[in-house]
């Protein structure tokens, strides 16, 4: 099966940026929240494909082609791509969040599923049965918090507000007696009495008016988006990331997290399970959130990609689902890449290329997208581009 040009379907959320994707893409969205482009199967946001003159939704040519388009993936994931791929562009933050492990998922979802909980329900946490590991790369300057921080350093963040909600309700929570004061804080604090969380971000929002840092500063934006809700305090206990173009942030099963603001690659397991803490109207389940976080301090370090061969990056990560790479397309540069069986999808963010089959070429630009079938076998890659790739784990370079 020849390679093939994908059509994306872009989703529209109120965080999105009115500028990155439709420039990306070069089409005017008059103005619209362009959140997300999507390039997979997914159910809600299936790419297309033209085939003999017919437009055809991925999902359906996947099913009608498993082996030529999957390869051997299908052994592993069934026929459906097992990742999803995407350009998120956030203008304002996202909700803090966090996803269950592969265990979790399927209880979860089981246990939604007898309780006869509508898929589409506000108060449905399970909408299907696998985890939701993801990586994000940043294409622009990149905000992103991801999880806890030191116990220690939490206390003392709080400590710093003078407040007598915190030296009343919370503080106890940081005695040595405790077996994990962080997971007691965040519990406590998820449960707290409206009034006194109102107390507690009037005493962060003072503390922030006078003092410059990236925490001050993220209080004050959280406050002025979200009224009394206890996200405004999460730059006080989660870890914030500043990350430059290139570099990328993974985040496993129950790390709690969000996307403050900017633009990057996200390539994630083919899921919707998320448990939300805040930062959003949508719904909060303290009880399931408890259940899946990790509140072990995190070590998370900013990423970087491992040339693996001229031209061609690897961001590492644990994932059996998805991995993310990168070619940098040169003058007088062909790029060989050997999808090794697997079906790959790539995105031109930068430049001009071709890619160069054992059947004919399919000249690539800035903003398009190919579906690779595992079919194909190596290919080439000429001209001068930048172009982000995801695959299946176990694709090799020749």
């Amino acid at each position: 099966m020849q390679v093939l040009k994908l059509t994306n379907q872009v989703q529209n959320y109120s965080w999105g940026s009115t500028d990155y994707i439709p420039t990306l893409l070069g089409k005017d969205f008059h103005g619209a929240h362009c959140a997300e482009l999507w390039m997979g199967d997914h159910p809600r946001g299936t790419s297309s494909v033209i085939v003999d003159n017919r437009k055809i939704s991925l999902d359906q040519l996947i099913l009608k082609n498993p082996e030529l388009i999957l390869g051997n993936g299908i052994s592993r994931f069934g026929n459906h791509l097992p990742f999803l791929f995407k350009v998120l562009s956030a203008e304002s933050p996202l909700s803090i969040q966090a996803h269950p492990n592969k265990i979790q998922a399927e209880k979860g979802f089981h246990d939604e599923n007898t309780r006869n909980i509508p898929l589409d329900a506000f108060n449905r946490n399970y909408k299907d049965n696998n985890h939701k590991p993801e990586i994000i790369c940043a294409l622009t300057n990149f905000t992103a918090m991801c999880g806890f921080r030191r116990n220690d350093t939490i206390e003392a963040n709080f400590t710093k507000l003078n407040s007598l909600v915190f030296k009343n309700k919370l503080k106890n929570c940081f005695d040595h007696t405790i077996e994990n004061s962080t997971e007691a804080f965040f519990s406590t604090l998820m449960a707290i009495e409206k009034k006194d969380l109102k107390n507690l971000i009037g005493s962060a929002l003072a503390w922030a008016g006078n003092n410059n840092s990236i925490e001050a500063d993220l209080v004050k934006k959280f406050a002025a988006l979200y009224d009394n809700d206890p996200g405004v305090l999460s730059p006080l206990f989660l870890n914030i990331f500043q990350l430059k173009p290139g570099e990328a942030l993974y985040q496993g099963a129950g790390e709690l997290h969000a996307y403050v603001e900017g633009t990057g690659i996200e390539l994630m397991a083919n899921s919707d399970n998320v448990l939300r803490g805040g930062l959003t109207p949508k719904n909060v389940d303290v009880t399931e959130l408890l259940k899946v976080l990790n509140f072990n301090y995190s070590e998370k370090s900013i990423l970087n990609p491992k040339e693996i061969k001229h031209g061609i990056y690897e961001y590492e990560t644990i994932s059996g689902e998805f991995v993310l790479k990168t070619y940098r397309v040169g003058e007088g540069n062909l790029l060989e890449i050997d999808n090794n069986g697997s079906v790959e999808i790539i995105l031109s963010i930068k430049g001009n290329a071709v890619i160069h089959t054992k059947d004919r070429d399919f000249p690539i630009s800035r903003g398009e997208s190919f579906l690779i079938p595992s079919s194909t076998g190596p290919y080439t890659l000429s001209g001068v581009a930048e172009i982000y790739s995801a695959g299946i784990p176990g694709m090799k370079e020749v």
